[in-house]
């Protein structure tokens, strides 16, 4: 019977998990057991899974509507929507006023820059540093 040295063996394994890319930590499309993934920051929250990503900022809140894939430089571009919210009572008859937004980034490692950008608007919600596995600090105006 022929040995394989330890350390051989060990670096197989390694490569195989730096292969795959869910070890990066990205959802993959159709892995139905994946679970959410988390990132915050400051005034903002995103739970990501495999088909796109929900929003909460302080007065607001969004959707991704396809899977976050960052390119070899780590930037992306994906389509959504985003709600503006204000605080105080909310009337039963009143609707949502989803926009359709772009929502541009980089991830850097347990980084991602998230920039927003809103269809037919002037202006755009500050752009937010999160953090992957952390909880955001949000503090909603209702």
């Amino acid at each position: 019977m022929k040995r394989i040295p330890v350390f051989a063996l060990l670096g197989v394994l390694v490569c195989g998990v730096m292969l795959d890319s869910s070890a990066v930590g990205w959802p993959q499309t159709g892995d139905a057991g994946s679970s959410p993934q988390m990132w915050g920051g400051r005034h903002a929250s995103m739970e990501m899974s495999a088909e796109g990503a929900t929003l909460e900022f302080d007065c607001a809140h969004g959707t991704i509507l396809q899977p976050i894939k960052p390119n070899a430089k780590g930037e992306f571009t994906v389509s959504g929507t985003y709600t503006p919210e204000q605080g105080g009572p909310v009337q039963k008859n009143t609707s949502a006023n989803d926009i359709p937004a772009t929502y541009k980034g980089t991830v850097e490692g347990d980084t991602m820059q998230l920039q927003i950008i809103l269809t037919g608007k002037d202006q755009a919600p500050p752009p937010v540093t999160l953090t992957r596995g952390k909880a955001g600090r949000v503090v909603k105006c209702r």
